[in-house]
């Protein structure tokens, strides 16, 4: 007879939202603090110049699915090792910034490098994020938001 693992529903949906969240809250915040950076910068129709596309959209649709997919990968390999993270999210930023170049006829070598800056800054805000999990909410909505009101 095959014993079958009970496993708690409620506590796997809560940590599955407490996890998307988390990721919706750090990419919040990483939008906030490159749009204050960038705010002496020109612009065109909320585009930085020499960007191929807006803040928002770079972090949204490159950023945070690159993001997933170097803690899928981090997952998989389930080192102690403290330079691991920071190698797989390299790595996966440059991916990022490859895709991003592909698909927007950008420089290759330049943006690589910006998609790595992105990923790490984009840990960064989730280190940050996970000590205060009652801002969460604030920083996956009402702050991206505003600055999209904003700008």
């Amino acid at each position: 007879m095959n014993k079958i693992n009970d496993y708690d529903i409620s506590s796997v949906r809560l940590s599955s939202g407490m996890y998307a969240l988390t990721k919706l809250a750090c990419a919040g915040l990483t939008y906030v603090l490159i749009t204050l950076l960038m705010l002496g910068f020109p612009q065109s129709d909320g585009i930085p110049e020499g960007w191929p596309l807006s803040i928002p959209y770079a972090i949204y649709a490159y950023g945070l699915p690159a993001a997933l997919v170097a803690d899928v990968l981090l997952r998989i390999l389930r080192s102690k090792s403290p330079i691991l993270p920071l190698a797989v999210y390299v790595v996966t930023g440059f991916g990022a910034g490859l895709w991003l170049a592909a698909e927007q006829g950008a420089e290759y070598l330049l943006w690589g490098l910006g998609g790595v800056l992105g990923l790490l800054l984009l840990r960064v805000t989730q280190l940050g994020v996970e000590r205060f999990p009652l801002l969460l909410p604030v920083f996956a909505l009402f702050l991206p938001l505003l600055c999209l009101l904003l700008s």
